[in-house]
Formats: C-alpha cells, sequence, structure tokens
C-alpha cells in the first residue's frame, strides 16, 4: 500500500469537486460476453460464479483507480484488493458473504472459495475492510440496471459488481454486469479499461492450460 502525493495527482480537482457531493456513487451497467467462462468451468468443473468473480477481480486489479480508497484525509492505493461475494446457504433462502483471497491460479482460488463457502455457516466472519470488492449476483433473472444499499457515507470506495441470468444472443452467451462506484476516485474512463481488461482475460481462457 501506498499513499497518493495528492499534491501531484492529475485527478486532484475531480477528487475534491466530487468529494463536495453527499452522494458522488454512480453505477453503470455492461453487456460481457461470458461463452468462454462458461466453457471453462464445464471443462474444469469449477463454477460459473467462482470464475466470474476470479476474472472480474483480476481485471479490477489490473487498473489503478480500482484500486484507490479514501481513508480519512488520505487517498491510498492498495497493492490488492480482494473478492467478498453472496451465496445462499444450501436449501435455504438466506444467504451469507464469503470473503477470500484472490489468486493468480483460477483452479486453486474457486478450490478456496468452495471451500470457504462450504465452510461457513456465519452471515458474516471477520471485519468487512476497505480492501475488498463486494460481489453478488441475480441467477433468477436478468437485470439491465441494479442499484447498490450502503450508508451515505461520501468515504465508501469499495466498489460493488454484479451481474443477473446469462442470456443468449446470436448463439453466445453474454451477462449484464452492473458496477458501482464512487467518483470521487473512479471515472467511466477507468471502468472502460476495466471493461477491456475483462474482456482480455475472459477471451484468454481459451489458451489457459489446466
Amino acid at each position: 500500500m501506498q499513499i497518493l502525493d495528492q499534491s501531484r495527482w492529475e485527478r486532484k480537482e475531480i477528487f475534491d469537486f466530487f468529494s463536495r457531493l453527499e452522494y458522488p456513487f454512480y453505477a453503470v451497467t455492461l453487456p460481457v460476453e461470458v461463452t468462454p467462462v462458461r466453457t471453462f468451468a464445464r471443462e474444469n468443473q469449477v463454477s460459473f460464479y467462482y470464475m466470474m468473480i476470479w476474472l472480474c477481480t483480476k481485471a479490477l486489479n489490473q487498473v489503478p483507480a480500482f484500486r484507490l480508497r479514501v481513508r480519512g484525509d488520505q487517498v491510498v492505493q492498495l497493492d490488492q484488493t480482494d473478492p467478498s461475494f453472496t451465496s445462499l446457504r444450501p436449501g435455504s433462502q438466506a444467504f451469507r458473504i464469503i470473503t477470500t483471497p484472490w489468486v493468480a491460479d483460477p483452479l486453486a482460488f474457486c478450490a478456496r472459495a468452495r471451500q470457504a463457502d462450504e465452510a461457513q455457516t456465519a452471515f458474516l466472519l471477520g471485519e468487512d475492510t476497505d480492501s475488498l470488492i463486494y460481489f453478488s449476483c441475480t441467477p433468477w433473472f436478468d437485470f439491465t440496471a441494479l442499484t447498490n444499499e450502503h450508508s451515505l457515507d461520501r468515504d465508501d470506495t469499495v466498489p460493488r459488481l454484479a451481474w443477473g441470468r446469462w442470456y443468449e444472443e446470436n448463439d453466445r452467451l453474454w451477462v449484464h454486469l452492473s458496477v458501482e462506484v464512487n467518483h470521487r476516485l473512479i471515472d467511466g474512463l477507468h471502468i472502460g479499461q476495466m471493461k477491456e481488461a475483462l474482456d482480455r482475460e475472459i477471451a484468454a481462457l481459451g489458451s489457459r492450460n489446466c
């Protein structure tokens, strides 16, 4: 982690402008082609959900703006962010929040995520920290827009990602991906960079030997 030198930060004026707002949050929804994700998940017998979390986390960590956090008067840049995701209890309509470190090997990550998911009975373990990315999914329905719950704390700079049920178009599989961020730190440009990184990582699954 490093503390950002705000006096040399090219976004300082943008940061100050949106810092005056009580609600500096915004969300966009993007269509993402996920055919290779389903293929990879089926061939390797892992969860599509875990794979999407792995891919999105990897893509977000490639964009420095998504690793920025506001802490008091400081803006810090994290070395890595890790996923925290919702998961239904087996045989229940109640969900839990599972947190697991991101690792570079997708199959190792899926195994760890599954292990943590199956072992956890409490709603939430440990303390919530700002070094996370929040993930959720609505596999029962597709959506074209989504908002997230949070307190009106302008210092809340944790990105929130969610996607709905996949849909088919032109023989390809797609999901709508919602990305909610704090405009104090993240602009549309950065979301575009994340989307490009995500598309690259998804395309690379076809050549990955696992």
